[in-house]
């Protein structure tokens, strides 16, 4: 019995001990996860941290492989009641600056995102490029 609470403490001191993967902007981990828009900003957005994207809302989902996921409006008509769609993409992250394409109902958006400010829960944007390529 000795033996085991002394593994399990062990245990839980080494898990502990683990890196936070969504802490290390450094390690280009930063935007791994779900992501919602807390709130807009004149030339940006406030994202916070959540298990998965509610059914309509915006937010963007950041995997490791470099995909992604931009939940927006699924049509071009912006009178609620809004529905939502999920839209592909890509994205990168170079020092502070994340790159973006992703698709939307008319095409695709190419941006560059400067993040200001970030923690485990939120993260601070500003819109740096954004240019939309419509589908012919």
């Amino acid at each position: 019995m000795k033996k085991l609470l002394l593994f399990l403490a062990a245990l839980l001191i080494l898990h502990s001990c683990v890196e936070n993967e969504f802490m290390s902007m450094e390690a280009g981990e930063l935007p791994i996860g779900a992501w919602t828009v807390e709130s807009w900003l004149e030339n940006g957005f406030i994202l916070q941290r959540t298990n998965t994207l509610p059914e309509n809302t915006y937010g963007y989902v950041f995997e490791k492989n470099g995909k992604m996921i931009s939940r927006s409006n699924s049509g071009f008509c912006g009178t609620p009641p809004i529905v939502t769609e999920d839209f592909g993409g890509k994205w990168s992250l170079r020092g502070n600056v994340l790159k973006v394409e992703m698709r939307f109902w008319g095409g695709t958006i190419f941006e560059e995102w400067e993040i200001l400010n970030s923690d485990a829960q939120s993260v601070t944007v500003e819109r740096l490029k954004s240019e939309y390529k419509f589908d012919k």
